[in-house]
């Protein structure tokens, strides 16, 4: 039987990715750039995914004629350990004097960035995304004292994906299970950001093929 046909399913979710973008946005004449570095987190504990799904049917002749639905967003609810002060600023969009930072009521636009991460099924196969834009909702804070029970608590962080300006993508799919999947692992997939199909040649060249 190909793994392709196997009965697959997650045993857990590796390590978070992030990327960010340059100048802070994305526009809809080019696909967007991210700075080099991609931050690679091994807190992630647990991350919730929801879409927000809208639909449309046209009946004809007494029948369901066409059905159509369409995801504008996800919800990332993101379960971590902890993440660095140097990332979260960045999240954040913040710039610290002397370590001091100052937050008002006046609008904001976040910074946007990509958010990836890696699932192994479990047969060995992995699954690895990237929701190439996204931006963080404000998140609720609370600090409690310590007991002498031994507890690290569990931090939480919101954000919400959102279509790229340039080709409508919101999230980008890799599975290794998939028969076509070939030249490419999980980890690999994940050394880069993938916004648009017209990149897979450049980021994925097939071995052995002449330049």
């Amino acid at each position: 039987m190909s793994k392709a046909k196997e009965m697959l399913y997650p045993v857990g979710v590796e390590n978070l990715y992030l990327a960010f973008m340059v100048e802070g946005k994305d526009s809809e004449s080019a696909i967007p750039t991210y700075e080099p570095e991609i931050y690679s987190l091994p807190t992630i504990e647990k991350i919730g995914i929801a879409g927000n799904i809208t639909s449309a049917n046209k009946w004809a002749s007494n029948k369901l004629f066409v059905n159509v639905s369409k995801n504008d967003k996800f919800t990332l609810t993101l379960d971590h350990t902890a993440i660095p002060v140097e990332v979260m600023d960045k999240v954040m969009g913040v710039v610290s004097t002397k370590g001091i930072t100052f937050d008002n009521s006046r609008p904001k636009e976040f910074p946007m960035f990509a958010l990836g991460f890696i699932a192994p099924l479990s047969d060995g196969e992995k699954v690895a995304r990237w929701y190439p834009k996204v931006q963080v909702t404000p998140p609720e804070e609370s600090f409690e004292t310590i007991t002498e029970e031994t507890n690290i608590p569990t931090q939480q962080l919101v954000m919400t994906a959102t279509p790229l300006l340039f080709n409508d993508n919101t999230k980008v799919d890799y599975n290794s299970a998939r028969e076509s999947a070939t030249g490419v692992t999980a980890e690999k997939f994940m050394e880069q950001v993938v916004c648009d199909e017209t990149e897979l040649e450049t980021l994925f060249p097939i071995e052995g093929a002449s330049s």
